[in-house]
């Protein structure tokens, strides 16, 4: 995936993505061995499921980081990646099940059925649906000539390539932006969102995202209080007319269509998943 990226910023008067406020990039820093070090545990963690030998029968070995648990859209999905989207939607699962069935952590939590399915299986239906939206996203990117390639190992390969240049730039004592050094889950995150920021103009601008002045006049309506803004120091807070904020307008109104044709184009992708591969990947 060789990729260019800038930092992205949104007006204060685009709603806010509603996928990204749990998966915000950190603005902290942390050190190359530290990185390595998160990255082996939670490798270890995720792919063994804190699994003992016990007894005279040994554990299921763990697929390898590079097998194939799913292709999506013809792209393949190594487990390496997919245990990103395993992680971020640990928590999410952790709370739904928490919820809705009152059950607490525990030795048996995620291989514990409840309404026929257990919060393992739940957890990994969603990671898969993350990583449909997330191949959509980077097959259009590439499509729009965003990105050189869109599978997993160029993407690595971009990782390693902007962490090595971070580590000049810290030895040269020259500013750079963001973290001295990216997780590998926080920069597939952080990539991710940069395309979903310059992926909404390029397809508006292509006609992808048809934007006609009379469809964002029923949005501005519909929206109202989206674009409300305070009239001066200490003013009334209004909606102004749509002529004074129809740029606000079309920016959220190409958000909300990009929103909506991602999640359309992820629900739809030919998703099959490799079972021995899939079933192996434990979740603890």
């Amino acid at each position: 995936m060789t990729m260019s990226v800038r930092q992205a910023r949104r007006p204060a008067s685009v709603p806010r993505r509603r996928t990204a406020s749990r998966r915000a990039v950190p603005g902290w820093a942390v050190t190359l061995a530290a990185v390595l070090g998160a990255l082996a545990i939670a490798a270890v963690a995720l792919l063994t499921g804190g699994q003992r030998h016990t007894g005279a029968t040994p554990a299921a070995l763990p697929p390898r980081p590079t097998a194939v648990v799913a292709e999506i859209n013809g792209q393949k999905i190594p487990v390496r990646e997919f245990a990103l989207y395993v992680a971020q939607e640990r928590a999410a699962t952790f709370a739904h099940f928490s919820r809705t069935y009152g059950v607490g952590d525990g030795p048996r939590f995620w291989t514990t059925a409840h309404d026929g399915t257990t919060p393992a299986e739940y957890l990994k239906r969603h990671a898969l649906a993350d990583a449909a939206r997330s191949t959509v996203v980077l097959a259009l990117a590439h499509r729009h000539h965003l990105i050189a390639d869109p599978g997993y190992d160029a993407f690595l390969a971009s990782w390693t390539a902007e962490n090595a240049r971070r580590r000049q730039a810290v030895a040269a004592h020259q500013v750079i932006y963001g973290p001295t050094q990216y997780t590998e889950a926080n920069y597939f995150t952080y990539v991710l969102h940069d395309l979903d920021a310059r992926l909404e103009p390029a397809l508006a601008a292509d006609g992808t995202i048809p934007a006609p002045e009379s469809a964002l006049r029923a949005y501005y309506r519909a929206h109202r209080d989206t674009f409300r803004q305070q009239e001066g120091k200490g003013g009334d807070i209004t909606t102004p007319p749509f002529d004074e904020v129809a740029a606000q307008v079309r920016q959220a109104y190409v958000h909300d269509r990009y929103q909506a044709m991602t999640e359309r184009l992820a629900r739809t992708a030919r998703t099959t998943v490799v079972p021995g591969i899939y079933d192996s990947v434990f979740v603890n």
